[in-house]
């Protein structure tokens, strides 16, 4: 009888946060799920501003993502406050880190007002407020 042939397991992977700090690259920010056209104009307003985007993620919250270097990073792009890092650094987890977890960390991502408007367009949302008279 042939011998049967075992699955290679997928290795896992260790991973370290050493030589990486791209989660001190930006904030993500968890805010209220867009309900209303005041809203989603908000939200608007968020994306006009230079590197902001909004993304919903796996869970189906909507967060706000702030391209903003931390200050505590050294020339090296390692930390210089370690050993007495936020508890929010501490607590970060693998599984949701944007360069080592596998796949996206969002479900939808809007860098731009346009990519917005396409998606509650396609969703059937109406967003649009009547112009304001002159």
């Amino acid at each position: 009888m042939p011998k049967k042939k075992r699955k290679k397991k997928e290795k896992e992977r260790v991973l370290s946060c050493d030589e990486c700090s791209d989660c001190c690259l930006y904030m993500a920010i968890e805010v209220d799920t867009p309900t209303c056209k005041k809203d989603y104009s908000d939200f608007m307003w968020y994306l006009y501003h230079k590197d902001i985007s909004v993304f919903i993620d796996h869970d189906r919250s909507w967060n706000l993502e702030i391209r903003n270097v931390c200050d505590a990073l050294d020339d090296s792009g390692l930390c210089k406050v370690y050993d007495d890092r936020p508890v929010i650094c501490r607590k970060y987890e693998h599984d949701t880190c944007t360069t080592h977890s596998k796949g996206e960390y969002f479900v939808e991502k809007f860098d731009t007002v346009e990519q917005l408007k396409k998606y509650l367009d396609k969703k059937g949302i109406d967003y649009k407020f009547k112009r304001m008279p002159k």
